[in-house]
């Protein structure tokens, strides 16, 4: 009897390990240490929220100096002369001529209505009849923005170059493509300074100014 109650016992000890074994093979207890790799994601460049306004600042007695390398004019001086509202006028002087622009800000864009050439007096064009539309930033302040103009396109192709000057260090600049019929010209700006190089790239020549010294007025 002992017998038989043992075999009984015995039994039912390995159909219970059977029956476990069983259930653990189909069902594995899931390790918490292991976790799912996330598919990897190419990083997105930062979206630029700022104004335009923030990028060209046009404060009345702003100025800003840019050393030139590869021609005797690659150097000049910008100074703005006149604001009025949504208008601003920039004295340009590159050591051999003088120029005039007046820029006007909407919403959307930073535009150049109005040029003159030589302009070696401190004369207000503010309210001169257009006779220019350079668009020379454009709404969304992002990578892919393309526009226009006469002589080729613009289009933002970074929002977050990098740019040395001896004015110092900028990073998260705006850098603009401009594509001419046999040139290529670069322009970068920055946040709460505005344009800090400019370089221009042709088939035999290379030309920058870049940003060596400014003043930004309210």
């Amino acid at each position: 009897m002992k017998r038989f109650s043992k075999l009984i016992l015995t039994s039912l000890v390995l159909l219970v390990v059977f029956s476990t074994g069983c259930t653990n093979t189909e069902n594995p207890a899931p390790n918490p240490q292991e976790k799912p790799n996330p598919q990897e994601e190419e990083p997105q460049p930062p979206l630029v929220t700022q104004s335009l306004h923030d990028y060209f600042p046009l404060g009345e007695g702003s100025d800003w100096q840019y050393k030139g390398e590869g021609n005797e004019y690659a150097s000049f001086t910008r100074e703005v002369l006149f604001v009025e509202g949504d208008k601003a006028q920039i004295r340009e002087d590159n050591g051999g001529t003088v120029s005039a622009s007046v820029y006007e800000t909407t919403e959307n864009e930073i535009i150049r209505i109005f040029f003159q050439g030589e302009e070696y007096e401190e004369t207000n064009f503010l309210n001169e009849e257009s006779n220019d539309s350079l668009v020379i930033l454009k709404m969304p302040l992002e990578v892919g923005t393309k526009w226009d103009e006469p002589n080729g396109t613009r289009e933002i192709v970074e929002v977050d170059a990098t740019v040395d000057t001896p004015a110092g260090t900028f990073e998260n600049c705006i850098k603009v493509e401009i594509q001419g019929e046999y040139s290529t010209l670069f322009e970068y700006f920055k946040e709460g300074i505005g344009m800090v190089k400019r370089e221009f790239v042709s088939e035999d020549a290379t030309v920058t100014s870049t940003l060596e010294s400014y003043t930004i007025n309210p």
